[in-house]
């Protein structure tokens, strides 16, 4: 048997299992295990080992990752328990807004400062660079919620710093569509001379809808989920749920991730003793995270880190600045303790699929040839950043005092 015919089964288990040693191998040398998962997905990438082909990976990839997004969503929503969030309130909205801003502006700035190391394309008209920049920056403004969830989990973190990174990264998907919205009508009227204001709309409808889908969701479940039934029970209805909001989100065009974080809070907040029912749905995160983190790794080309290293490099340093820079302002202005906004930014690096997802959306305004070189300078920067980011963000939460690995 080849490794193009490997059955979808055999795939799944060599993942599991790989991802089984990889992680403990992982936290054998202090790093977290998400970071075992990824080297197992470098070696699995048909680049590397050819054990797994690219058809292959994307077919289990395009359907455990909306599994995966989803429920890490769902679980991100739980952690907002308003008992606990009300006191930070404040400084989850001030550090959301000025680390996007943040990694935006600063993104920007560093690609224009290296203007001329860059390709020509790029620099064509003055117009083309603009839009590329404003597209770049707004992507970057992206919080990866799987990576920090996985973190979370593993380290079974708890107090202010965790709690005021669970409200940030879910808000920060929302202001990231705003500014990725802005950016994109912008660009489209530098480079095709008109204005589309039904970017904006969309950009708008898809928060809201997705709020709205959140809510029902979460107003109608919440009546049947119940701490003191069968775990069985409350886990078979809290992934059929999670399924249902997702797929009708995607259905009308809204962001299954912002609907799955909402129903998530609601369900926290409007069921007695909630908190019990994500702890049994705990059960099943690990093994979503190592499928979801070994085969994102997998997409691995050499050749994209050969064509597009520079931009994603530059990338990388103007996010991480930003990021920083950022939380930093934000703690500082919404007087937040040391121990946050001296370590929330290091939790706040990682990214992954929404940044795909909204460099596809600028397709239609682009040249084909600085498309894909956007494209692979952002696979350049995010596979760097989440190999990166998972030991940055457990080394700030263990510096902060909130790691509890053993209990």
């Amino acid at each position: 048997m080849t490794p193009s015919t490997f059955e979808p089964l055999l795939i799944l288990g060599l993942v599991l299992v790989t991802g089984y040693f990889a992680g403990r191998a992982a936290n054998f040398f202090g790093l977290p295990r998400i970071s075992g998962y990824i080297v197992s997905g470098l070696i699995f990438s048909p680049s590397v080992s050819g054990i797994i082909s690219f058809q292959q990976i994307d077919h289990l990839f395009s359907f455990t990752s909306e599994i995966a997004l989803a429920f890490i969503a769902y679980s991100i929503g739980g952690s907002l328990l308003m008992s606990r969030v009300r006191g930070l309130g404040k400084e989850i909205l001030w550090i959301t807004l000025t680390q996007g801003l943040g990694a935006f502006i600063c993104t920007c700035l560093t690609v224009y400062a290296v203007r001329d190391f860059l390709p020509a394309s790029i620099g064509e008209s003055g117009n083309t660079f603009l839009s590329v920049i404003l597209i770049l920056g707004s992507i970057s403004a992206a919080t990866a919620p799987a990576a920090t969830m996985a973190i979370i989990h593993e380290l079974r973190a708890k107090g202010p710093l965790t709690t005021t990174l669970l409200g940030v990264v879910a808000l920060d998907d929302a202001l990231t569509i705003i500014i990725f919205s802005g950016a994109i009508t912008i660009a489209s009227q530098l480079l095709l001379g008109q204005t589309d204001n039904s970017l904006i709309m969309q950009g708008i409808t898809t928060v809201a809808g997705a709020i709205a889908i959140g809510l029902i969701g979460g107003l109608i479940f919440k009546n049947f989920l119940d701490p003191a039934k069968h775990t069985e029970s409350n886990l078979m209805l809290t992934l059929g749920a999670i399924f249902l909001i997702s797929g009708s989100a995607d259905r009308f065009g809204f962001s299954p991730l912002l609907a799955n974080m909402v129903m998530g809070f609601v369900i926290i907040n409007r069921v007695k003793h909630a908190e019990d029912l994500f702890h049994k749905v705990d059960t099943i995160k690990e093994t979503i995270f190592c499928l979801f983190f070994t085969l994102a790794a997998a997409h691995f080309d050499p050749s994209v880190f050969a064509s597009s290293a520079f931009l994603g490099i530059v990338l990388l340093i103007g996010r991480f600045s930003g990021k920083l820079i950022g939380t930093f302002l934000g703690g500082k202005i919404s007087k937040a303790s040391p121990q946050i906004y001296k370590n929330l930014g290091m939790a706040l690096l990682p990214k992954a699929g929404l940044s795909l997802g909204l460099i596809l959306l600028a397709k239609p305004i682009l040249s084909a040839e600085i498309f894909d070189l956007l494209l692979n300078a952002m696979l350049v920067s995010i596979t760097l950043n989440e190999i990166i980011s998972p030991p940055l963000a457990k080394w700030a939460i263990t510096r902060a005092g909130e790691a509890n690995p053993d209990r």
